[in-house]
């Protein structure tokens, strides 16, 4: 008996899976608009930006970045590549936190700085649950209700708001393509090779997005779908041919997607990983900031959170999360234990080293021994949970039509849970600390002029860098040049060992880290890196750091050991400072060696920008010119126009060896691995559209073959 039509009509209408795209717009619109009510409080705050609390990474690394780009680009109409402003001068374009080749980074030069944060943030909030709504419902095909649940869950996670609250923007732009990556790649999967490029595309934005950590966990995520899409293709198939050749399009889409994503990518990766060799993490690290076992059972339920509990320990994923979740098992058991595995597994590695599992990969497996904060694997546990509570709701649910205003009270209900606990995390604070400089600030930059200042506690903001063209031997970064900290050490007066934020180093979850507040700074060292002024909370005692003036809680001392940006020395002494460790540079300092020789001659600095230092030399004999910058790869050094052998001054500074006579010396930077990085996007990007022509052609004609011909 052939079923009514008008009856099968009725019941597609009522399935929440049918096709909707006025429903699917609404959500969308729903979406986006709870994207912008999480910030409700930005905008009852004049200038007001969120994720701007006290010791906000906006304020301390990314409003000085995107502000240094913005003012460089607008004055000179060039792109930086390096950056002069923090610890007496590092890469700029191979620090992931400045995303200097992601596309929509350069929406900084077209907007005010607090409308380009509040579209670059809130903007990636709403993309991050449109891309979880898109994957539940293209990729999964769950009904519109669930895709929204799906939505909310992953958006609203306390695991994305805790760092989106903290100011960690490159985390939150990288974290808002996962889902993206995902449906990509389970379309690829299910549909075929012509969503590959999209899939690479989506994982190598990802990856210019400014954080490596979550960038690595994509390439996890793609590892773990492509084994999953195996088992899927080898069950669709009967013979054993047939699922050879299943399994090796499927292994050649997983394949096809990491290698585009890792070329489109490579214009951050390769500069990152040379950056990575040359800093302090070149051996890995220890495992850190671990979430606990007793943090999980604390924080799995938890609502509302405690406000001042550690954004690297946020762990709940909300109570209808939890309940719904095991409703996944009624349906699609074998997705259903595929991302119930996975969120076991980032269970685990969020635990750090309370479980011998981390402790293992981080030994045997390249990656996990690079990143800080294992906990952060919670994205990729987050995401899973997110899908299994949509597919729980729909197993619940979907198709019965007498349920059907459950829908929106469960929604609601995951909406008002999450509310409770990610609205404390978001704290607000005005654009203008970024605009405008305090007092110190100002004396400080005045009193300066063309020399850097050093910071005993790290006195000047980041932020305010780049309006007062001011220059600190300090700084803070989870990079650092290893060889400029060592340095450091010594001409700061503190002893450290291993891996820290900042120089000097601080730990801010750890109460018993020594914070070296009273530490006693050397003049003559911090002088060879031309720091002419010192801010310090307490007294120094350096005889050759003159109080000149009490700014508030903080004084301001004159290095009267001030070196020169670049001066001369003999060509005997230069060939012991190319051979010199930091340790030796040091000695040499305080032992009045290291300063310019009028005998041998003098040098003056006529030109100095971000990427180049040029030096008018004039010596009677030969000798060996002395830059007050760090080595790094990529400096290039030419007098009179030819190439010459740049060493490190050292192991710390610049050093050229020069003939007598008057010469022009230029050192300037350029970074092979970026140039190579780019070249390498750019075949990414020509191979991904090959792939699709090539894809898209194979795809017409699989679907209209050639008539026969005799």
């Amino acid at each position: 008996m052939l079923a009514d039509p008008r009856l099968a009509h009725a019941e597609r209408s009522l399935d929440s899976r049918a096709p909707s795209r006025a429903g699917d717009a609404l959500a969308v619109a729903l979406l986006v608009l709870l994207a912008i009510l999480l910030n409700w409080q930005v905008f009852r705050l004049p200038n007001g930006l969120p994720a701007s609390g006290d010791g906000s990474d906006l304020w301390v690394t990314h409003w000085g970045e995107f502000s240094y780009l913005k003012k460089t680009v607008a004055e000179s109409g060039a792109i930086p590549l390096w950056n002069p402003h923090l610890m007496s001068g590092r890469p700029f374009a191979a620090d992931p936190l400045a995303a200097l080749f992601y596309p929509p980074t350069h929406l900084v030069h077209l907007l005010p700085l607090r409308a380009f944060f509040l579209l670059m943030l809130i903007g990636h909030l709403a993309f991050a649950g449109v891309g979880a709504y898109a994957l539940a419902r293209l990729g999964v095909r769950l009904g519109i209700g669930a895709a929204l649940l799906v939505g909310i869950a992953f958006m609203w996670s306390p695991r994305l708001i805790g760092h989106y609250g903290a100011g960690h923007l490159t985390m939150t732009m990288a974290a808002s393509w996962l889902p993206w990556v995902a449906l990509a790649l389970v379309l690829a999967i299910r549909r075929g090779a012509i969503w590959v490029a999209p899939a690479g595309l989506a994982l190598g934005l990802a990856i210019l997005a400014g954080h490596p950590q979550i960038a690595f966990y994509h390439l996890l995520m793609v590892g773990a779908l492509t084994a999953g899409g195996l088992v899927w293709a080898a069950r669709r198939e009967h013979t054993g041919r047939a699922r050879f050749r299943a399994a090796v399009r499927v292994a050649g889409i997983g394949v096809g997607t990491v290698a585009i994503g890792v070329l489109v990518g490579a214009a951050l990766l390769l500069p990152a990983l040379e950056f990575t060799h040359q800093s302090l993490r070149e051996g890995g690290l220890t495992v850190e900031d671990r979430l606990a076992p007793i943090d999980v059972l604390r924080y799995l339920l938890a609502v509302p959170m405690d406000a001042a509990i550690p954004h690297e320990k946020t762990f709940v994923p909300g109570i209808p999360v939890l309940f719904l979740f095991p409703l996944a098992f009624l349906r699609r058991r074998g997705l259903a234990a595929l991302l119930t595995g996975a969120v076991c597994l980032a269970a685990v590695l969020a635990m750090g080293a309370a479980t011998p599992l981390l402790p293992f990969l981080a030994e045997h497996i390249p990656g996990f021994g690079y990143f800080r904060a294992p906990a952060r694997i919670w994205f990729l546990g987050t995401f899973a949970l997110a899908l299994l509570a949509g597919m729980g709701f729909d197993a619940l649910l979907g198709g019965r039509p007498h349920l059907r205003l459950l829908q929106p009270a469960l929604i609601l209900l995951l909406a008002l849970n999450l509310w409770t606990v990610d609205e404390p995390l978001i704290h607000v604070r005005s654009a203008d600390l970024g605009y405008t400089p305090s007092q110190l600030e100002i004396a400080a930059a005045t009193l300066a002029g063309d020399t850097r200042v050093y910071g005993v506690q790290r006195n000047i903001r980041q932020a305010i860098l780049p309006a007062l063209d001011l220059e600190l031997a300090d700084g803070q970064d989870p990079l650092q040049i290893a060889r400029y900290a060592r340095f450091m050490q010594l001409a700061g007066g503190y002893q450290f060992g291993g891996y820290a934020l900042a120089i000097p180093p601080f730990e801010v979850y750890d109460p018993e880290w020594p914070t070296h507040q009273d530490a006693q700074p050397r003049a003559r060292l911090l002088g060879l890196l031309n720091v002419g002024i010192v801010a310090s909370r307490t007294p120094l005692n350096d005889s050759e750091l003159v109080h000149v003036a009490t700014i508030g809680d903080t004084f301001l001392y004159r290095n009267d050991a001030v070196l020169p940006r670049a001066f001369v020395v003999s060509a005997s002494l230069g060939t012991e400072l190319a051979r010199a460790t930091p340790e030796q540079l040091a000695q040499l300092a305080m032992d009045g060696a290291v300063a310019p020789d009028p005998e041998t001659g003098a040098a003056s600095v006529t030109m100095q920008t971000p990427d180049r230092l040029v030096t008018q030399v004039d010596l009677r004999t030969d000798g060996y010119l002395v830059v007050g910058t760090p080595w790094y790869p990529g400096w290039e050094a030419r007098i009179d126009g030819r190439r010459a052998s740049l060493d490190q001054v050292g192991g710390v500074l610049q050093g050229v060896s020069v003939p007598a006579g008057v010469h022009t010396v230029e050192i300037v930077y350029r970074p092979r691995s970026v140039w190579i990085g780019l070249a390498l996007c750019v075949s990414g990007l020509m191979i991904a559209g090959i792939w699709t022509l090539i894809a898209a052609r194979a795809a017409r004609r699989a679907h209209h073959p050639r008539k026969a011909t005799l």
